[in-house]
């Protein structure tokens, strides 16, 4: 099945900007490419197919489902607990909300959402997971957003939430006009996800992963890396109008535990050099990042723009 980024003579366009295909490589790894549009979109191309989804697994992966649940439990509800903040740092009123959260995963941010007053949905497309947060008392509904909403019905929100969700979404403008029709009069959308122009992931991209082959961002199954402006960009042309852009910092241990790990890096002496000298940057980038307003990671928050 053709991307829905494609247009009718199956060429590929930016979901940003609409321009056309070729984009040029800004990095590979493996068997994956990633283009960066002039806009300053990066995204993955090819697209993946509906069968490298499937054969993934990743979304219906019981172990990860699990862990979700036990070694990594502190740490998903530590996430949760900092949305709090971001969103009552930002106006946001939590209290007696209706909230739908798209990307539900195990629930955490569903059960602090509760804890503060809201009533709280969510919709998760990973089976396993979805069951497990409805064994513990969580409203999950299993499937896309598209699929959830015949049993939504006339429900309507206050707050919308994609926490590190639409850069794994195969057309992030199509979620994202469902969940402006499904907001109340006055609603908000608010989502978190990587900035692939944070001062930490340019300074390595520039000084090593042109070099070395080893960089963070490219995480699969990440689709897109946005950007404050080509964040900016995708919601205005989706009929928001952006209320607060704000970076914050991604912890570094996540990286030293995933993309920097020695079973990606190497346990050798070159995998050494390579993660000392990551470690070197991070200790420089990480402090002029907050001082700079450019973190690793965004929150966004948006409300539909009435004149649109």
């Amino acid at each position: 099945m053709a991307a829905p980024t494609t247009d009718e003579a199956g060429v590929r366009r930016c979901i940003v900007c609409d321009a056309r295909a070729p984009f040029p490589t800004y990095f590979s790894w493996s068997r994956y490419r990633l283009a960066r549009c002039e806009c300053g979109l990066v995204f993955r191309d090819p697209q993946p197919d509906d069968s490298e989804f499937e054969d993934s697994g990743y979304y219906q992966d019981e172990t990860f489902s699990e862990a979700l649940l036990g070694e990594l439990r502190e740490t998903t509800m530590f996430n949760a607990r900092r949305k709090v903040v971001l969103l009552r740092d930002a106006g946001v009123n939590l209290d007696g909300a209706r909230v739908l959260d798209v990307g539900a995963s195990s629930g955490a941010w569903l059960e602090v959402a509760t804890a503060q007053g809201c009533h709280a949905t969510g919709v998760e497309l990973g089976a396993t997971t979805a069951a497990a947060a409805r064994e513990r008392g969580l409203d999950v509904r299993t499937g896309t957003l598209d699929d959830a909403l015949g049993l939504l019905g006339d429900e309507r929100f206050d707050l919308i939430t994609f926490w590190d969700v639409l850069e794994h979404l195969r057309d992030p403008r199509h979620e994202l006009a469902l969940a402006r029709g499904l907001l109340k009069p006055g609603g908000r959308l608010a989502m978190t996800f990587p900035n692939v122009e944070g001062l930490y992931p340019q300074l390595t991209y520039r000084l090593l992963a042109r070099r070395t082959g080893v960089w963070e961002y490219p995480e699969v199954p990440h689709l897109y890396d946005f950007s404050p402006r080509t964040t900016q960009r995708l919601l205005a042309g989706s009929g928001y109008a952006v209320e607060r852009v704000q970076t914050y910092a991604t912890p570094y241990g996540f990286y030293r535990s995933t993309s920097l790990s020695p079973g990606r890096t190497g346990r050798g002496r070159r995998g050494k050099l390579i993660r000392a000298t990551f470690d070197a940057v991070h200790k420089v980038a990480y402090p002029l990042a907050r001082a700079t307003n450019r973190g690793n990671s965004m929150f966004v928050l948006a409300r539909p723009d009435q004149g649109s």
